[in-house]
């Protein structure tokens, strides 16, 4: 048995891996359990645990997706000091920036009267090809790159 001990750490590791991409791309948790053959939520052998082979013991895991990433990659999540609202963050010349993404009656943007997006998708699009730098001055950069999506390496820029 305990020769197979660290092959068995490592299927878990990856396993745990899968997990963690599967809810990053917004899988629900009933849908995890239909395909491991999971009967309810409450039976979930399935989960992370808390060992020394967890994720959580890996910075990279959470630390900060946008570590090394090139200018203009982003990430946009729900926002945890303005409820409704959005952060964005972004690589600028190597370091991370935040901003507030604001949904209200007239629709997405970063500022009033630029709240006129009618769907975060539209926001993105527009600031693909136009710089921040209008909101903040320190964001003299575009929406280039999701982070999830290909990109090019560590501090390239497309040429």
């Amino acid at each position: 048995m305990n020769s197979l001990k660290p092959d068995l750490m490592q299927l878990r590791k990856t396993r745990d891996q899968y997990l963690i991409w599967l809810t990053q791309k917004g899988t629900r948790q009933k849908k995890i359990n239909e395909w491991l053959g999971l009967k309810n939520d409450a039976d979930d052998s399935y989960s992370l645990e808390e060992d020394d082979v967890s994720p959580h013991h890996d910075e990279g895991t959470w630390y900060d997706m946008l570590r090394g990433k090139c200018t203009g990659t982003f990430l946009i999540r729900d926002s945890q000091s303005q409820k409704g609202s959005y952060a964005c963050s972004v690589v600028v010349d190597g370091d991370t920036k935040h901003c507030v993404i604001y949904k209200t009656a007239t629709g997405y943007g970063f500022a009033e009267p630029y709240n006129l997006y009618s769907s975060l998708k539209d926001l993105v699009l527009h600031y693909k090809n136009v710089s921040l730098v209008q909101h903040n001055d320190h964001l003299n950069v575009t929406l280039a790159y999701p982070v999830l999506a290909r990109s090019p390496g560590p501090q390239q820029h497309p040429r």
